[in-house]
């Protein structure tokens, strides 16, 4: 029972969530919203619970406007990136990128693709099919080694993301990665890869500059909402040695080798 409702709230939470996030960006939206409310407030019930709804609804307001500008938004990403480890350009195994929506890439297969350039990993796995047949794309226009991507499918949530670089990566016997995503998406990200038992190396893209404030301040409040349920669900938590040969293969067994994963050749043939 546990597991069914676990597996149904997991299957619409990841569209319920970033419809959330897309309404709450929208500030035109929400002003909207809220000023309605506060009309309808001042044409409800008697003077001194009217007084109330409308002292409430501009207080909102005020909050809601102050949580979208940089007063805000800054602190808040800044905050996010104190505990993440800085990248001292060690080599990995691997690099891993992860997906993410178009305002918070920046870019971060550009840099995926010129650290595969320089040597400093053999493998690069890009998740979802659409961005590694971009990447495939990338490669073939310059010196780089195409054979060496793999594109993942069947992910649409972070962990989903970890499991199945645990499915293909920790299959291999590898282990030392070097992670790839957004500012305010690394902490959740490299201690969610932790406690699938990698040794993570993180590299933090920076947004584009156009990514406006209200964008960054609620990615920014999803994570830390992020953060606290990981935490809760015990997502963090480090396997031991005895307990990583069944949590890989729990993994293969999700993510199987032959439908989650893309090769080279098989994106290559894609596009044929």
């Amino acid at each position: 029972m546990v597991e069914t409702l676990r597996s149904l709230v997991g299957s619409y939470w990841p569209n319920f969530s970033w419809g959330i996030y897309t309404y709450f960006v929208s500030a035109r939206l929400v002003t909207l919203t809220l000023g309605v409310l506060i009309l309808v407030a001042l044409f409800t019930g008697g003077r001194r619970y009217r007084r109330r709804l409308v002292t409430t609804g501009l207080g909102l307001l005020g909050a809601y406007w102050l949580m979208i500008s940089p007063l805000f938004s800054v602190p808040a990403t800044a905050l996010l990136t104190q505990f993440v480890p800085a990248d001292t350009g060690q080599s990995a195994d691997a690099i891993v990128v992860l997906a993410r929506p178009r305002e918070a890439e920046g870019d971060r297969y550009g840099i995926a693709t010129t650290m595969l350039s320089a040597g400093r990993a053999p493998q690069l796995l890009v998740m979802g099919g659409q961005k590694a047949t971009q990447v495939w794309r990338h490669l073939q226009q310059g010196q780089h080694p195409v054979d060496s991507l793999t594109g993942v499918l069947c992910v649409r949530t972070t962990k989903h993301e970890a499991e199945a670089a645990t499915a293909f990566l920790a299959s291999q016997g590898i282990q030392r990665i070097i992670l790839i995503t957004d500012k305010p998406h690394m902490l959740r990200s490299f201690l969610l890869f932790q406690g699938y038992g990698f040794e993570v190396i993180p590299h933090m893209a920076s947004w584009a500059d156009w990514v406006p404030h209200h964008e960054r301040s609620f990615l920014a409040i999803r994570e830390y909402l992020g953060l606290v349920s990981y935490a809760l669900l015990g997502r963090f938590r480090q396997p031991s040695p005895e307990q990583f040969p069944e949590l890989v293969a729990e993994t293969v067994e999700r993510f199987p080798l032959d439908r989650c994963f893309w090769s080279a050749e098989q994106i290559q043939s894609h596009q044929s």
